[in-house]
């Protein structure tokens, strides 16, 4: 069932707004891999795909829009087939522009290559490029501030004042920023030494290269905030400090054939999972397989798995397992696994377990205690900088954006039930507060993991943006010509 607008909610338009077919609100590369998909789909008139995206460049948004070399892709290259129908592109364009020569660390073991992200992003800019020149997509370099219904569609209000008129909009925004514990945040919020938001530009550049860094948070965030102040010449002590004390597994080298079925039969709880993958460990280890393979094949399987178990088994999931599946999921490129390690036996980088119970501030460092596991054992230390590297604040999808916060109020959107994003159904429609679909309103890429679970690689997320763009375009179809209306 479609959520129907009520008269009261509807927006007069400005006369001087430009209208479109589609909006996309995020040009990361959710964003720009739908537009891409949307532009190759039909015969598009001029500006009638519109993406409105504050950074430069689309395809790279929050993952891959950095100049650091030390921040690499955690897959191998040839498996980040981000266009569908091409699985070797990205592989074949980092061999034509010459890797070998500018990042000849990229190769590892046997031949892998695990690229730089600013590669990544070069590439999926390089592919978008035609688009925007031919312009079928254009790209809004604004922020969204508010998407609201009116007769004539959406009206869509950007940062620095451009308004759009569009019949269909996509959420495609990235992840929201990390969130600092709230004890730490409560004694720290507004030191000079205190980094809430470690991917901004230069975020790291005034660490001293012996400084002591806490590091909130021990996943994959963490471990490449490692990477990038070793590769800027900081060799001060490192302690990553989590609930857990889990730590991401590394990749293995060479090419591995997924291992395992969790498809058939269905799986019905969490821990008839857990059986089913220790078996299946079990099994490739007596076949000369790694684990990695075994989750390999969870991570393709991952969508149908997810969607057939109960909501209540779901959060079960969530509750008892997210920690120890994430660390095995999202692993360490070799070259990060292989500093790790060394800076783990020459004692530069220390991992604790456990909670702080104080924090005292000072004005160049700053005292924690911290009670850590299995004893219970307090230890008191002293920092010269905390850093946030917890990772995305799921919880705050909605609230970290206006735009989204607007949609909230209005009914148009809701939080999915498991805290992971934005609520929709198995199309990627949005779902309302009042539990129906929203008409002409999309969720696309991690913030639609609450129905779809796995949704945070490159191939899934290209997958969902080619159904999503098939959707339009057959709407489009059935309903009027696809025209420029100006």
């Amino acid at each position: 069932m479609l959520r129907m607008t009520l008269p009261l909610e509807r927006r007069v338009i400005p006369t001087g707004a430009r209208s479109c077919r589609v909006a996309i609100v995020g040009g990361g590369f959710s964003g720009a891999s739908l537009a891409r998909q949307l532009a190759l789909g039909a015969p598009w008139n001029d500006r009638q795909i519109i993406v409105f995206e504050p950074r430069a460049g689309l395809g790279a948004g929050l993952a891959y829009d950095t100049s650091d070399p030390a921040l690499r892709l955690n897959v191998e290259a040839s498996r980040m087939r981000a266009i569908p129908g091409e699985p070797e592109a990205f592989a074949r364009w980092l061999e034509a522009h010459g890797w070998k020569d500018h990042d000849p660390d990229a190769r590892v073991g046997n031949g892998s290559i695990y690229a730089r992200r600013s590669d990544f992003a070069r590439f999926m800019a390089e592919r978008m490029q035609p688009f925007l020149d031919r312009g079928t997509v254009q790209h809004v370099r604004e922020r969204v501030e508010e998407i609201e219904r009116s007769d004539a569609g959406w009206c869509l209000t950007g940062s620095l004042g451009t308004e759009i008129v569009a019949d269909i909009v996509v959420i495609a925004t990235s992840h929201p920023g990390p969130k600092a514990p709230g004890m730490i945040a409560l004694a720290l919020n507004g030191h000079p030494r205190f980094i809430t938001d470690p991917s901004r530009t230069e975020a790291l550049s005034s660490i001293r290269p012996g400084e002591r860094v806490l590091l909130l948070g021990a996943g994959l965030t963490a471990f490449d905030i490692i990477a990038s102040l070793r590769d800027r010449g900081h060799d001060g002590e490192i302690l990553a400090f989590s609930r857990s004390g889990l730590l991401p597994q590394p990749q293995v080298t060479g090419t591995l054939a997924p291992t395992g079925n969790f498809v058939l039969p269905a799986v019905s709880s969490a821990r008839e999972l857990l059986r089913r993958v220790r078996l299946a460990i079990a099994e490739a280890e007596r076949s000369g397989l790694p684990w990695q393979s075994v989750f390999d094949a969870l991570r393709q399987q991952g969508q149908t798995i997810w969607q057939v178990l109960p909501h209540a088994e779901q959060a079960r999931l969530l509750r008892h397992l997210r920690r120890r599946f994430e660390t095995h999921r999202y692993r360490m490129p070799p070259q990060v696994a292989d500093l790790i390690r060394q800076d783990l036996r020459e004692g530069r980088l220390l991992t604790r377990a456990g909670r702080i119970c104080r924090v005292e501030r000072g004005p160049h460092a700053i005292s924690v205690d911290l009670i850590v596991k299995p004893d219970g054992i307090i230890e008191r230390r002293l920092f010269e900088w905390v850093v946030v590297a917890t990772g995305p604040d799921h919880k705050a999808a909605i609230g970290s954006q206006p735009c989204l916060v607007e949609l909230e109020r209005q009914g148009y959107v809701k939080a999915d039930d498991h805290g992971l994003g934005i609520a929709c159904d198995t199309e990627s429609r949005a779902i309302g507060s009042d539990g129906h679909v929203t008409d002409g309103l999309f969720v696309a890429g991690p913030l639609a993991r609450g129905t779809f679970g796995e949704l945070t690689g490159v191939p899934e997320i290209a997958a969902q943006s080619e159904r999503i763009a098939a959707q339009i375009i057959k709407g489009a179809d059935g309903c009027r010509p696809i025209v420029h209306r100006s």
